[in-house]
């Protein structure tokens, strides 16, 4: 809470003078009792299973290459990121992409989630 990166909603419950019955630390410019520092009081599972990768394809019998008098007729389609089984709160539980050293493993800092991508198609063969 200190700085111009995103934050998790939970942060809308940190303390104020109107709103002292809370767990979460103040959010103050410079931290000067650093609330922000490393500690077990953001530990959380991080446990998850994700399906990756899934691809479908189907290719045409003879009859319908006879028909349409072609060689080869495949029809696929492929999903990525398709979803993830998880109780983790972040937004992505594959944390730590950060950078490219990765010198704080198991950090979440806020690294957008994987995009979810669909590919459709068609190959024909004459």
């Amino acid at each position: 809470m200190n700085g111009v990166f995103g934050q998790l909603a939970t942060t809308l419950n940190r303390w104020t003078p109107t709103n002292t019955n809370t767990d979460m630390p103040r959010a103050v410019y410079a931290d000067p009792n650093n609330n922000r520092r490393v500690s077990d009081r953001f530990i959380e599972d991080g446990d998850f299973l994700r399906i990756k990768n899934v691809s479908l394809t189907y290719n045409f019998g003879p009859k319908v290459l006879n028909t349409l008098k072609v060689s080869g007729i495949k029809l696929y389609i492929a999903a990525q990121n398709l979803y993830t089984f998880t109780n983790y709160s972040g937004l992505d539980p594959e944390v730590s992409t950060f950078s490219v050293t990765n010198t704080a493993p198991g950090t979440d800092f806020l690294t957008y989630p994987q995009a979810r991508t669909y590919t459709f198609g068609l190959n024909l063969t004459f």
